[in-house]
């Protein structure tokens, strides 16, 4: 039985197949969140696996040498069920060399250096992790479970095992008129982690997250529209690592996408041309259209 729900997938992952081993969160908890509300974390049971792959490999071209394994943070099963999965998948489609998949910072924390390099070895070469930010008021306050220092440390832990990764960076999460330090703590912490690329999207409140509370009593404004124009331009520009920005988001309203340090500076130009001609209305409206985010004042 299908339970795919919602995934933010890097670009690297955009074509795979898609293998659903697992559903809900093991944190669920965030309040910025609602993709599985409800939905406690569980492996499912691996003769449904089976049978996923089994139809997978009746419909997966032989060009295609990467799966994707669906659920709200895969890597959290333990690492023999997931080689498990590998041997399966393998067995029916011997083209398949890698693997994909989202993960928590807990997730790799929870994992030995060992487990990490057994990974690598059997193809967990690029894994999407929700980082959101690394400013510690922001990290604490939606409930992430994790520190700016946390991230860093599995970043170099990942790096040393030989996945590589990529990071959401959530644009807007410390709220209204602290984007200049979510921006400058983040920049610092993805540096030192330096995540092989990071998607940057801007956070659209809805009425169905745990954050709706927090909005209501007036403990965490939305920033304006301009604020995280501004804040991802001083995102961008502290950023030291070798990385791929990519703003392709539907939430994001200045789409682009370059390397640093090589685009650096014309990813800032872009966004300088873009503000200086700013209409936060229409930015706004665009983002309600999409989104129904409903929170903004008119």
């Amino acid at each position: 039985m299908a339970r795919i729900q919602h995934q933010h997938m890097p670009p690297k992952d955009m074509t795979s197949p898609m293998l659903e081993v697992s559903v809900g969160c093991t944190h669920g908890a965030c309040l910025f969140c609602d993709i599985f509300n409800g939905i406690p974390f569980e492996p499912i049971p691996l003769d449904e696996v089976i049978q996923s792959i089994e139809d997978l490999a009746k419909v997966t071209m032989q060009h295609k040498h990467r799966v994707y394994l669906a659920g709200g943070n895969p890597f959290a099963l333990p690492t023999e069920h997931l080689m498990r999965i590998f041997d399966e998948v393998e067995a029916r489609m011997p083209q398949i060399n890698g693997y994909g998949g989202f993960a928590r910072i807990e997730d790799i924390a929870n994992k030995s250096d060992d487990e990490l390099a057994l990974l690598a070895s059997r193809g967990v070469d690029e894994i999407g992790i929700g980082a959101e930010s690394g400013y510690d008021p922001a990290l604490a306050f939606m409930q992430k479970k994790c520190t700016g220092a946390d991230i860093v440390e599995q970043g170099r832990r990942l790096h040393a095992a030989g996945i590589n990764f990529t990071f959401f960076y959530l644009t807007g999460l410390a709220g209204a008129g602290l984007g200049q330090e979510n921006a400058l703590a983040s920049a610092q912490v993805f540096s030192q982690a330096a995540p092989n690329r990071i998607l940057v999207v801007c956070l659209t409140p809805t009425k169905t997250w745990k954050l709706k509370a927090c909005i209501q009593d007036g403990s965490w404004v939305p920033p304006t529209e301009l604020e995280m124009a501004q804040e991802i331009r001083t995102f961008i520009a502290n950023l030291t690592c070798p990385t791929n920005i990519v703003a392709s988001h539907d939430s994001d309203i200045v789409k682009f996408e370059g390397m640093v340090p090589k685009d650096q500076e014309n990813m800032l130009k872009l966004l300088d041309a873009r503000m200086e001609h700013w209409n936060e209305r229409s930015a706004r409206k665009l983002r309600d259209l999409i989104h129904h985010a409903g929170f903004y004042d008119d």
